[in-house]
């Protein structure tokens, strides 16, 4: 993809608007997070970016490795605020020694596979600042979508559309405030066609319902690191296809590493290919946590 907006004197691009603020951020809580993600260190880090904003989260159910293992291992922690609790525990008792940044705590809740009617599989959200929700399992609990099954290509029309239709389903649960990385999921199982123009039509529906519902659709950068040069066309597409419909957006870097934290290359292109402007991005109140 090339580079799109404005330059600085060395030849760099420039985005279009700040990204001053990194609104999906993992923690040692995640058990698949580097060893220089304790909360103290995140906050520490996001000041010395120079970070406005910065929401850590967390999966529920929890992602740890054992839980990679088995569908039904995972689904056990249905209902489980753990790491949410301690998560909210540390940041209130360092907000004040870190001035510079503003600090949120939410949540990346994944949707409810089995029911698949835009439930949750984490129903007490109080004391967060926004639920982000995602669908890391593949529809009916087929599978982890970073090691999917194989798909044959005959099934693969009705798997996606199943999969939109979770999607609309989720974005219309008045609780969930952010579609995480949406379709990076469809994506790595095969049903994303590049995110053609057949692809985006069918999305038109989710992005209805994400507008009426005022659900903000993450613009992800370990996400979009992991498309091809013709997806990210695509992508870009459908980003701007979903301004259209009135949709606003959200940024994260989803790390896990530190040096992840607001590091954005791809989210800058997207964004400007896709004509987006400051006003596009919501940002989650400062609220629920400070209680």
């Amino acid at each position: 993809m090339s580079e799109s907006g404005n330059r600085d004197a060395g030849g760099a691009a420039l985005p279009s608007h700040p990204l001053d603020f990194d609104y999906h951020i993992h923690t040692i809580y995640s058990g698949h997070s580097g060893p220089d993600m304790f909360v103290p260190a995140v906050m520490a880090r996001c000041e010395e970016l120079g970070l406005r904003r910065a929401m850590i989260v967390e999966h529920a159910p929890a992602m740890m490795s054992e839980t990679y293992a088995s569908f039904d291992q995972w689904l056990g922690g249905r209902e489980d605020r753990g790491p949410a609790n301690a998560i909210l525990s540390e940041v209130r008792a360092r907000r004040a020694a870190v001035r510079g940044v503003e600090f949120l705590v939410g949540a990346e809740v994944d949707a409810d596979p089995e029911r698949m009617d835009g439930s949750l599989l984490l129903r007490d959200l109080s004391g967060l600042d926004a639920v982000m929700a995602a669908t890391h399992i593949l529809p009916g609990g087929e599978g982890f979508w970073f090691h999917p099954p194989e798909i044959p290509e005959d099934l693969r029309p009705e798997m996606r559309e199943r999969w939109l239709a979770w999607m609309e389903n989720l974005a219309a649960n008045p609780a969930v405030n952010v579609l995480a990385h949406p379709f990076a999921e469809l994506h790595n199982c095969g049903l994303s066609r590049e995110f053609d123009p057949e692809f985006r039509e069918g999305c038109q529906m989710l992005f209805t319902v994400m507008a009426a519902q005022d659900t903000a659709f993450e613009l992800n950068e370990t996400a979009l690191r992991r498309f091809g040069e013709n997806d990210l066309v695509g992508y870009a597409e459908l980003v701007a296809l979903a301004r259209e419909c009135g949709v606003r957006f959200t940024a994260g870097s989803d790390a896990h590493r530190g040096r992840q934290l607001g590091d954005y290359r791809l989210v800058p292109e997207v964004a400007a290919r896709a004509g987006l402007q400051a006003g596009d991005f919501w940002h989650p109140p400062l609220a629920a946590s400070l209680s």
